[in-house]
This record gives structure tokens, sequence and C-alpha cells, in this order.
């Protein structure tokens, strides 16, 4: 019971740091309404994909477009060549998925923030369910000589799940 509180006690103070912003502000703050009748992102979320080329750019591709789904290992392994294991391994928790190779598509790029400049940013675009798609946001640190991936955006459908409050613009 003790080593259980213990280790509870050491999860809570390594997530310490992690604020999730999505919840702060309404629909009305955070979506503008096109005459078209659509809307786009204006809230406080700088790495939510509305902001591609305003708040931040795509650097490099490192996983170009591909429909993994039922994808024999071998070649999925071929694809994926170019993104950290650990990346993958993290991602594929987050995107609810038993491994990355269960989604429907997904591209890989490193981004940079104009904002953020001192984050090392990683940008997971994937497909899952029927049209439905998330982006993942990674910022990467190296520790101890392994690589660690931080999550700071989960944009579902446009909608943010899930924002960090180091990339948030409103204070």
């Amino acid at each position: 019971m003790k080593a259980s509180f213990i280790v509870f006690s050491l999860f809570l103070s390594l997530t310490a740091s992690a604020r999730d912003m999505s919840r702060t502000e309404t629909y009305d703050e955070a979506y503008r309404e096109l005459k078209d009748g659509t809307s786009v992102y204006i809230g406080g979320c700088s790495l939510h994909q509305d902001y591609e080329k305003k708040k931040f750019f795509v650097t490099k591709t490192l996983v170009k477009y591909f429909e993994p789904y039922d994808m024999p290992a071998a070649e999925f392994k071929k694809k994926v060549k170019n993104a950290e294991k650990e990346l993958l391994d993290i991602a594929g928790k987050d995107a609810g998925a038993e491994s990355m190779s269960d989604v429907d598509d997904l591209t890989i790029e490193k981004i940079r923030s104009t904002q953020f400049k001192n984050l090392d940013l990683y940008r997971l675009n994937i497909g899952v369910g029927g049209g439905n798609g998330m982006y993942l946001v990674y910022n990467r640190t190296v520790v101890d000589n392994k690589p660690q991936y931080e999550l700071l955006s989960n944009v579902f459908d446009g909608d943010v799940e899930f924002c960090d409050s180091k990339i948030w613009l409103k204070k």
C-alpha cells in the first residue's frame, strides 16, 4: 500500500507541470463564425490546426501521408523509419490505438512555432474512424540520452481536446 502511494505521488508530481487550458475558453471566445456558415478557430491554443502558417510552420515532413491500417508490420516499419519509436508509442496511446499501425492514415511533421521558439515540436496528423481526425503535437526533450515526448496539444475534428499552458496564447 505504501509503495502504491509513493508511485501515485510521483506520478502526480511529474504531471503537475502540465495544465490543460482547453476548457478555459467558451466556444464564442474560441471560434468565429464566417458568412459561409463555417467557423475558424481564433482561440488560445497556438498549435491549433487553423494556426498553421500563422503561428507555426511545417519545417519537414518525416513521414509522408499513408494508410497503415492492415499494413504488414515490416512495411509499416519501413514507412515510419524517420520517426522515433518513443514518439510512435506515446502517440498510439494518446490516439487511443493499440499501435499507430491501427489508424486509418498518418502523417508526421516537424514544426516550428513562431511564438514558442525554444520547443522541439512534432505534429502527427492521424485519421481515425471514417473521416474523423486528430492532430497531436509533442515537444521532444532528451533525458539521460533517451528521447521523451510531452503532449502539448490534441485537436480532434477541429475541437481543442487538450492544450498545455506552455503553448497557450492568452495569459
